[in-house]
């Protein structure tokens, strides 16, 4: 009779499922809010209306590079910086010209929107992660 072993868990096997790992807030807010950066980017690329496509090129790119730290999970705070100032700049610029100045569809304004919620989300996104890692303070006598 062959005697059998038991044989210890290694640290793949100690590692918890890729279904049991959920992704930092921030990361998914990368990953959403590059999605549509890259869409919206890429969009006057392949239309043939005449479009700022530099500018869309540029979108684009910086939807990638989102979408890039959203999937590997972490999201550094300079792409969190990017991601928020870009959000709250489109807005300022869909508001301008849709809005105020009445120069672009009103669908601009709806981007506007979008944008201002992005922002919103990578706050919230800060916070949630601010307070995750903060711990209880110790006690002074145990």
């Amino acid at each position: 009779m062959i005697a059998q072993r038991e044989i210890a868990a290694g640290p793949r096997e100690l590692r918890p499922r890729p279904a049991e790992i959920r992704r930092p807030p921030a990361a998914r807010v990368a990953l959403v809010h590059g999605a549509w950066l890259l869409f919206a980017g890429g969009w006057p690329l392949v239309s043939s209306r005449r479009s700022n496509k530099e500018a869309g090129a540029c979108l684009a790119s910086i939807g990638a590079a989102l979408i890039a730290s959203g999937v590997r999970g972490k999201v550094a705070r300079e792409l969190r910086l990017l991601g928020a100032a870009v959000a709250v700049t489109l807005a300022a610029l869909d508001f301008s010209s849709a809005g105020v100045r009445r120069r672009r569809s009103p669908l601009y304004l709806l981007n506007g929107l979008v944008q201002l919620a992005f922002a919103a989300s990578w706050g919230v996104a800060e916070l949630k992660e601010d307070l995750s890692t903060r711990r209880p303070p110790e006690p002074a006598f145990a």
